[in-house]
């Protein structure tokens, strides 16, 4: 029997609310949603910089677990304003190499702590 296993992270600010960094189970990490907010919980001021640290934390995320963005499988992006979806691909893009991992990518009216765009990412920790 598999065990599922939380994830607490030291690189990221502290959780806003009651939920793991991330979770481990059954070979996969999945990690909790990231908004583009520093180790001391300022929000980035500008859309461009809020992706650049939502990859920022998910990389330091996927380090402590010893992994790479090569093994995420699925990415689900929520964003305020569409307007942004090409910003959002010009710098999505340049954190994979070689593939893309399966996208979903939805307009949400409001999201925690007045950030523009949030993400989560299924990773596998097994191959």
């Amino acid at each position: 029997m598999k065990k599922i296993e939380p994830v607490q992270s030291t690189k990221l600010a502290v959780s806003p609310g009651p939920f793991s960094t991330a979770v481990k189970a059954n070979g996969f990490l999945f990690l909790s949603g990231q908004v583009g907010i520093d180790q001391d919980g300022k929000l980035a001021n500008d859309f461009d910089l809020e992706v650049r640290q939502i990859f920022k934390n998910i990389e330091a995320v996927l380090t402590e677990q010893m992994l790479t963005f090569d093994n995420i499988v699925t990415v689900t992006v929520y964003l305020k304003d569409m307007q942004n979806f090409k910003r959002l691909n010009e710098i999505y893009k340049t954190y994979f190499n070689g593939y893309y991992p399966s996208r979903t990518c939805i307009a949400v009216l409001e999201l925690p702590l007045k950030a523009n765009v949030e993400m989560t990412i299924t990773a596998l920790t097994i191959y």
